[in-house]
């Protein structure tokens, strides 16, 4: 104890020194304070950077300390004694200068000459909605339409009905090539597309769909990078490709669907009705899904296994449905639909499961308050930032 009380004060008489206000004491302690510790540069950089301070500001006036108290009381003694024991090693190694910053900032910003802020910006930090993201239509001729108002009016677009959230495409149009028109979806939204051909497409957040217009090619190919759920229109003689890098996806009339985030190592292929063929163009190999089955396809081959398709189409329903499923993808989907970056405080975090229902509209607050509740684990959120730390 009495080393972190140490620690603590070298943090307050570094923050007394930034403000010009320090003491012949404090001129010492910083004097003492070991020229080779870990973090210390990083540590004085990050406290002359007034945006830092400001920033800081609003974190720590808007962090909710009884709650964060009643929240680790509600953990059972022996979860938080096996949690001390796995991760003191882990983090005693930084907790020096992590502790002289946290100890620094909260002084300076305690000052009030340094920044004065509205109480009302720091009570909405942890209120962050969702669904905000405004998804953006690229037509074939450049043009770049926000589809932020509830209904468009696109000039030289007969057949095709323009809103806020759902495109409809209509077989009232008489060409004769195909053209193609792209859909961007932001993090924080969702779009909802009608081809021309009957078939329904659902984009999730920061998802891409490059798609046909007219439906009058041999095939339909569709082109994808994110995540979509399709409901396809039965044709046999016309097939309905959907392709994500060297993976390829081949129906005749089914749902199913695909996850094809770029940063993540596989592309998953869940079916719900009908009949699907996945592909791994760089392997050559096939496989045909029934429903009920998942194809995960890496590069270097493709893994079937038998799912709940309810686990991995939920999204489409307004709901986040996780089953044992680690930190790590679990904040990659809330940071899409969120629009949040994440920072861990240790890797080793990211490997913890959890499992339980989330509803989609909740802000981020209620949201990460569900996952603290079955986890060790707690989130403080600051602007758009959440961290990941353990519930010490």
């Amino acid at each position: 104890m009495k080393k972190i009380v140490d620690v603590i004060k070298l943090g307050e008489s570094v923050g007394r020194k930034l403000s010009d206000n320090a003491t012949e004491t404090d001129k010492r302690r910083i004097s003492d304070w070991d020229e080779t510790a870990s973090g210390k540069e990083e540590v004085l950089e990050k406290l002359s950077d007034p945006d830092y301070i400001q920033e800081k500001t609003l974190y720590y006036k808007s962090f909710d300390i009884a709650g964060a108290w009643k929240r680790a009381k509600v953990r059972k003694l022996a979860q938080q004694k096996s949690m001390h024991s796995k991760m003191r090693k882990l983090v005693w190694g930084a907790a020096a200068a992590v502790t002289v910053l946290l100890s620094a900032t909260v002084y300076l910003f305690q000052q009030d000459d340094i920044v004065k802020e509205n109480v009302e910006v720091h009570q909405a930090i942890a209120n962050i909605l969702p669904g905000r993201g405004v998804p953006v239509l690229y037509l074939d001729d450049d043009r770049q339409i926000a589809l932020n108002a509830d209904t468009l009016d696109i000039e030289g677009t007969r057949g095709i009905e323009v809103g806020k959230k759902m495109i409809t495409y209509s077989k009232d149009q008489i060409e004769k090539e195909e053209k193609y028109n792209k859909i961007v979806v932001p993090k924080g939204g969702e779009f909802h597309l009608v081809l021309a051909d009957g078939s329904e497409i659902w984009l999730n957040a920061e998802s891409t769909l490059q798609y046909f217009v007219h439906d009058i090619a041999k095939e339909r190919v569709v082109y994808l990078q994110g995540e979509a759920y399709f409901k396809i229109a039965k044709n046999e003689q016309r097939p309905f490709k959907i392709i994500s890098g060297e993976h390829e996806v081949k129906v005749l009339g089914t749902e199913f669907n695909v996850n094809a985030y770029p940063e993540n190592a596989e592309i998953f292929a869940t079916l719900v009705l009908g009949k699907v063929r996945v592909a791994d163009l760089q392997t050559d190999s096939t496989v045909v899904l029934l429903p009920n089955q998942q194809a995960a396809l890496s590069g270097a081959g493709i893994n079937v296994k038998e799912v709940n398709p309810e686990d991995f189409i939920s999204w489409i329903n307004g709901r986040l449905y996780f089953e044992k499923m680690p930190l790590e993808e679990i904040l990659n989907q809330l940071g899409r639909w969120y629009d949040l970056q994440v920072f861990w405080a240790n890797e080793e975090l990211k490997s913890y499961e959890f499992t339980g229902a989330i509803w989609r509209d909740n802000t981020i607050r209620q949201t990460l308050d569900m996952i603290e509740k079955t986890t060790d684990v707690c989130f403080t959120v600051s602007g758009r930032t959440v961290t990941v730390n353990v519930l010490l």
